[in-house]
């Protein structure tokens, strides 16, 4: 038997489950999967939480961490990995926990991705296929390409934050026991299983068009922590001056129905901050 998981979910956004216990033991049954990496940006308690409520599954503990250089998956946590450090101490971090460090859609032109560092840092996989850039090809493309250069593992996932979506794209993992999957990633026994999400044309309108009123994506949504309207990624950047500590910057993310700005040390301050209400410490979350 081998192990088919879906290494890289969101299932809460800027204060918004997207995916519960009920959602994701369904998709679960419904794809045939063992299970997912829940990966939450800045906190892991929503992830915790649903590693003790759905037991019977894998459930494996992970955080998307903003870094300094761009994104990185930490999988197999026990702690929070504490964002905005430089993306090779995040990386030790995520190591001293005995964890291993996945550098996800490192080429999606986006300012908080890897890019060309990715070839450089002593991660364990990269990301090879998002479903969320399957339709785009590019950035998946040079992904695999940096992968084969570096003779590094590679991974398969989802992105998503729709419980639909979860296993449309998957790792395919070449071990029995559970607990060996964080090894078999790193030494590559794993087989990739890659179909694109849907592409996200509210988001690119939204991006390109500067649109405004449109709701957010429901396979990738991170709804505005002001006003919960969606978010959008301009073409080009503006001066913006965020709402809570008043520093300027100059950004492409902003709210595209009420122009609303947070610069991302704010973000992260008001997730942690919902987070802290809403399962209260990390202890206490998985007793829920």
């Amino acid at each position: 038997m081998t192990l088919k998981l879906d290494l890289h979910i969101h299932s809460v956004s800027n204060g918004k489950i997207h995916v519960d216990c009920d959602q994701l033991k369904e998709s679960l049954l419904k794809k045939g999967l063992h299970g997912v990496a829940v990966t939450n940006f800045f906190d892991i308690s929503h992830a915790l939480l649903l590693k003790e409520q759905l037991k019977e599954f894998i459930i494996i503990v992970g955080q998307e961490v903003w870094t300094k250089d761009g994104h990185v998956i930490g999988l197999g946590l026990k702690e929070r990995v504490t964002d905005f450090l430089s993306a090779e101490e995040t990386i030790g971090r995520i190591h001293e926990q005995g964890g291993i460090a996945v550098a996800p859609h490192p080429y999606l032109f986006v300012s908080f991705c890897l890019g060309e560092k990715v070839t450089s840092l002593p991660i364990d996989a990269i990301e090879v296929y998002n479903g969320l850039a399957g339709g785009l090809l590019i950035p998946n493309f040079l992904a695999k390409r940096a992968a084969q250069k570096r003779n590094i593992p590679q991974v398969a996932s989802t992105d998503t934050t729709d419980a639909a979506s979860i296993g449309q794209t998957y790792t395919e993992v070449l071990v029995e026991n559970p607990d060996r999957i964080l090894e078999a990633v790193r030494t590559g026994q794993v087989k990739l299983h890659k179909r694109a999400l849907p592409l996200p044309f509210a988001f690119v309108f939204k991006g390109l068009f500067y649109s405004s009123n449109v709701a957010p994506c429901p396979v990738h949504s991170f709804p505005c922590l002001v006003c919960g309207k969606t978010m959008a990624v301009r073409m080009f950047k503006d001066k913006r001056y965020c709402l809570d500590c008043g520093k300027e910057e100059w950004t492409r993310i902003v709210c595209c129905t009420n122009e609303h700005f947070l610069c991302i040390e704010c973000v992260a301050k008001r997730n942690l901050a919902i987070s802290q209400e809403m399962w209260g410490t990390t202890k206490e979350a998985i007793k829920i």
